[in-house]
């Protein structure tokens, strides 16, 4: 039972909760350039571009072996192709090479490289015996090391249940049906509402004496985010009888599950924020932690309200917004700013989180590529001494309350208002880590619109009125707290280097041409002197 609730909230989540926002209408693609030819961006592409003996050609130093990611194995880059992995699974899977059920569509989600061996899950959706079209999740795993014709297949096992597999040996790929999430004990309880009304009853009376009485009729689970085998988000609207007339019992709560430590981190984050003087702050709203059941790794919180997300704001109105939307998104960053800089100065105690430790990630994640890639790491060191030994030569500022994972997703829109959410990563560290974090995420999430193939990639107009976008969120941070832009700069240099690397790690080789002009665009106007 609990791998068909697996299966059916691995469909959820990737197909998405809510329809989606109207695509601009279809633009041709223009490839800027061929595939192996490193693109150089020109000094009139950027309106403060230096003279060229200041600064690295982009493309070239000091950054040009990223551009091996290109030279990842051709049958790896394939799974990423939603065409030639509807192709492979039709020869493959015997129920669609017989007929007996139609393919209709394939697409990967969660895709990542661990230990030099491809994990991922792929949705499809088909058409059965009946003519009803349904979406159903496979797991999807491949060791280059190992043959796919040499694992054990199950025969008789109807396609999608318990215990099905099938080999796609042209992609070294062995597909399964989603094995029990072991790493998420909660996710069963967390799913069925009576079991979920009567963990959230006694987690609430147990974890927040102001609800110690606190008497739930019933609750409508929904859930808005799952990861397998990594975290769940599950959001509930309760329901009360006669009692809670005079009381100040939420409507609605969110109960998270994490793999590992990170939702007591979270819990005890977020009770650092809600007794400190960001609890009453009016220029950004924070939610209040309820409960943390330890022995099934659950987070009980309030909800805050928010219509809508600041990444969904940014998706509406870029690229090629109007005036008046465009002032609305510089309003809403304008708070953003403001409702950071009082995150950042409440006084909350947290684990501390320092520069090294997001080196030392990176170079982990270079570690991993390298297994696939032979010498990466090496091409890369040069850079990554540089930037550490820039990093030394810019003392980092003292250490404060800070997300960790600042992005435009964690900001939530009310009319007016803000809220920020998920502090699954709160510790105390310089400003500048989550101003960067901030800044970085704005623009790969605009480039990464581009690589939607029903969008037009992002101009260079585009690109600049990005730079202005995260030039005003800095200004207006400067205004009310004081920032190393230096700092900024380098952290920003790391998130972004992170990105491009990632397009490896997660197998996305359509989003590398777009995040490697990022980091060389970042390159030039940042005067980061990296060779």
């Amino acid at each position: 039972m609990l791998k068909r609730i697996t299966s059916i909230l691995t469909a959820i989540i990737v197909v998405g909760l809510t329809p989606a926002a109207p695509r601009a209408p279809r633009v041709p693609r223009v490839h800027r350039h061929p595939v192996r030819v490193h693109r150089r961006l020109g000094p009139e592409e950027d309106p403060r571009a230096l003279p060229e003996d200041d600064v690295p050609a982009a493309g070239g130093e000091p950054f040009e072996g990223l551009w091996q990611l290109q030279d990842m194995p051709a049958w790896l880059h394939a799974i990423a192709r939603p065409d030639h992995l509807k192709t492979v699974m039709e020869r493959n899977i015997a129920e669609f090479a017989s007929g007996v059920m139609a393919l209709e569509h394939v697409q990967p989600r969660r895709r990542r490289l661990e230990d030099g061996v491809f994990d991922g899950i792929f949705e499809l959706t088909i058409k059965g015996p009946d003519g009803v079209h349904r979406r159903i999740c496979l797991r999807g795993v491949a060791d280059p090391r190992r043959s796919a014709r040499g694992y054990v297949i199950s025969p008789g096992v109807p396609f999608g249940e318990d215990s099905w597999r099938c080999t796609v040996p042209d992609l070294r790929l062995v597909l399964q049906t989603p094995p029990v999430d072991t790493a998420l004990p909660a996710l069963a309880i967390l799913t069925d509402p009576s079991r979920a009304r009567a963990l959230l009853e006694d987690g609430i009376r147990r974890g927040s004496p102001a609800h110690a009485d606190i008497s739930i009729a019933g609750c409508t689970p929904t859930v808005t985010r799952y990861n397998p085998g990594s975290r769940c988000t599950v959001v509930y609207r309760l329901e009360y009888g006669a009692e809670p007339e005079g009381k100040d019992w939420p409507e609605v709560v969110v109960a998270k599950t994490h793999r590992g430590d990170k939702g007591r981190i979270a819990y005890l984050g977020m009770r650092a924020l809600w007794e400190s003087e960001l609890r009453r702050s009016t220029v950004v709203t924070i939610a209040e932690p309820l409960a943390f059941l330890p022995e099934l790794r659950v987070l009980i919180q309030g909800a805050v309200p928010g219509e809508s997300r600041l990444s969904d704001l940014m998706e509406s109105v870029l690229p090629g917004g109007t005036g008046r939307d465009m002032e609305g998104l510089r309003d809403v960053l304008a708070k953003t700013a403001r409702g950071l800089a009082a995150l950042h100065g409440c006084g909350a105690h947290g684990q501390t989180f320092g520069w090294e430790h997001e080196s030392a990630d990176v170079r982990k994640r270079v570690g991993r590529l390298a297994e696939w890639i032979p010498g990466f790491d090496g091409t890369l060191e040069p850079a990554l001494a540089r930037l550490d030994a820039l990093a030394a030569s810019h003392p980092p500022q003292r250490p404060v309350p800070s997300h960790r994972s600042f992005r435009p997703a964690q900001v939530l829109l009310h009319e007016g208002h803000i809220a920020f959410i998920d502090f699954d990563g709160f510790c105390e560290a310089e400003p500048a880590m989550d101003l960067a974090r901030f800044r970085a995420s704005i623009k790969q999430s605009v480039m990464r619109l581009g690589s939607d193939e029903e969008r037009p990639e992002p101009s260079l107009h585009v690109l600049s009125e990005l730079d202005g976008l995260c030039d005003l969120f800095l200004e207006e941070y400067a205004r009310v707290a004081p920032v190393s832009r230096e700092r900024v700069a380098l952290w920003e240099t790391l998130y972004l280097l992170e990105s491009v690397l990632n397009c490896g790690l997660k197998v996305e080789p359509e989003r590398l041409e777009g995040s490697m002009a990022l980091l060389e665009r970042h390159v030039r106007q940042s005067r980061l002197s990296l060779v």
